[in-house]
């Protein structure tokens, strides 16, 4: 999968929202409210910590990166996937979103959810589903970074990449890592020579091939 591949419409995070209220019926209260393909040059910051947050992003292409208030790498966001979700019962921000690449967004006000609610069937159903994938989506993103075992978080953080991709419609065998090799040591806890080694390993016994510093074919099945 290339970083700068743009998911589908039916496959993104505000699918089911678009196709009822966009693409089916048009309607306006839900268009005004809405910004498609917002773009987003490389480095810069879709919200900065602190910020006021009123707004639902799904990234459409590219990849961001989010840091905690120590400036600590702490994840990454894929297209497909929504941001701000978080922030809604809280109005801003706690953690920084940086465009790893550049990006485009499409972004969601917050702040007429209840009147939208009250005039549009199902819009309360569509975001509660919404919260709940982007909370089952951290809660798989945790169970990684909890494993004590280098090699089992490495090869279990790879099998989360590959399910993503597959669940937002890329191809999911051949991956084209998000961020650095640098980064990604980061983000799991480790050094980057932990990282090499628990490659190399992954390699020695036939479960991924390396094919440059950024992509990867993984040759098992997915695995939980």
């Amino acid at each position: 999968m290339k970083r700068n591949n743009c998911v589908n419409c039916e496959e993104c995070g505000f699918a089911e929202l678009c196709s009822a209220y966009l693409f089916r019926q048009k309607d306006p209260l839900f268009i005004r409210n809405l910004e498609t393909k917002k773009k987003i040059a490389r480095g810069e910051y879709i919200y900065r910590r602190g910020e006021k947050i009123d707004e639902l992003y799904a990234l459409r292409s590219g990849a961001a990166k989010v840091y905690d208030a120590r400036g600590q790498l702490m994840g990454i966001v894929l297209p497909g996937q929504v941001m701000g979700v978080e922030e809604l019962h809280i109005g801003y921000s706690q953690q920084d979103i940086q465009a790893a690449t550049e990006i485009e967004v499409c972004v969601l006000r917050s702040d007429h959810f209840y009147e939208m609610s009250q005039l549009m069937p199902g819009f309360t159903d569509f975001i509660v589903r919404i919260l709940s994938r982007s909370a089952q989506e951290k809660q798989q993103f945790i169970s990684v970074l909890t494993k004590s075992d280098t090699l089992q978080k490495v090869q279990y953080f790879l099998q989360l990449l590959s399910r993503t991709y597959k669940e937002y419609g890329f191809e999911h065998l051949n991956l084209e890592l998000p961020i650095s090799k640098k980064e990604l040591a980061q983000v799991l806890g480790i050094s980057i020579s932990t990282l090499s080694r628990a490659l190399d390993s992954l390699k020695d016994q036939g479960i991924i091939s390396v094919l440059n510093k950024k992509e990867i074919t993984l040759m098992m099945s997915d695995k939980k």
